[in-house]
């Protein structure tokens, strides 16, 4: 969790450019089907980031509390949630059955241990309460990205260790159906349920691309260090491979709800 917090914490600008844009249709994709079951109710937003789940939340008519391992992206939630707080998820800072609800997006799949994320979203909410969490499903590779990575590989950039270790050990906990179940009944929910679909971003102009791409928080670091005209030589050569050779993001989402046990 350091690693990841050093990683977003000088990110939430750039997120907040590009990558909100996802990752609030997302959200919404993510809350609309439980909307009627979280009207009224106190919910956690665990790893909320930038706020896209309580955005969705507030928008549902429940009241949001945004819990996320960075204060950098905090900082852009606003008014979207009755209160943030700076936490780890695997050892979330509220007492037991505290909450009607919690919602994770994107987030337990950045924790080398997933069930105990899920656990604690388990200890903090109210029996029989709703708990929710969605990850990017295992997929075949986007060719915008893969361009995208390629360009920056030409002007310098690395990806982190931690990025590394993401996308080889820790993505690969929970990136299937199968897998996600599984974490949850570890952790002890129940009446599990993962809807497996594939959602339209609606992201597909070359410059839009290229925004989202550049803003997430592996990437965002690298382009803020290029002078201002190897940031605009960059961002152009990107765009123009990602026009040639690339295609629209259209993410594998799997989506996993429970019941947190009596």
């Amino acid at each position: 969790m350091t690693e990841l917090r050093t990683a977003y914490d000088g990110s939430g600008a750039a997120w907040a450019r590009g990558p909100s844009r996802l990752f609030d249709l997302l959200a919404n994709r993510v809350i609309e089907e439980f909307a009627a079951h979280l009207r009224g109710a106190t919910v956690l937003d665990v790893g909320a980031g930038t706020g896209a789940v309580s955005r969705a939340l507030q928008r549902a008519g429940a009241r949001p509390v945004a819990v996320d391992a960075s204060a950098d992206m905090l900082a852009h939630v606003g008014d979207s949630a009755l209160m943030t707080v700076v936490g780890d998820i695997c050892s979330l800072p509220f007492l037991d059955a505290t909450f009607d609800a919690a919602v994770s997006a994107f987030v337990i799949s950045h924790v080398d241990d997933p069930v105990r994320a899920l656990a604690e979203m388990r200890r903090v909410v109210r029996a029989p309460g709703l708990i929710v969490a969605a990850v990017f499903g295992a997929a075949s590779a986007n060719a915008s990205k893969d361009v995208i990575h390629d360009v920056a590989v030409q002007y310098g950039f690395e990806p982190p260790a931690w990025y590394r270790h993401l996308k080889a050990q820790t993505e690969p906990l929970s990136n299937t159906p199968d897998l996600l179940r599984e974490c949850a009944h570890s952790a002890s929910l129940e009446a599990v349920v993962v809807d497996d679909i594939d959602v339209d971003s609606q992201i597909s102009a070359p410059e839009d691309i290229v925004e989202y791409r550049t803003g997430m928080a592996h990437l965002a670091p690298f382009v803020n260090s290029l002078t201002a005209v190897q940031r605009e030589c960059f961002l152009r050569d990107a765009t123009s491979a990602v026009r040639d050779r690339g295609q629209p993001i259209r993410p594998r989402v799997l989506i996993m709800s429970s019941r947190c046990p009596a």
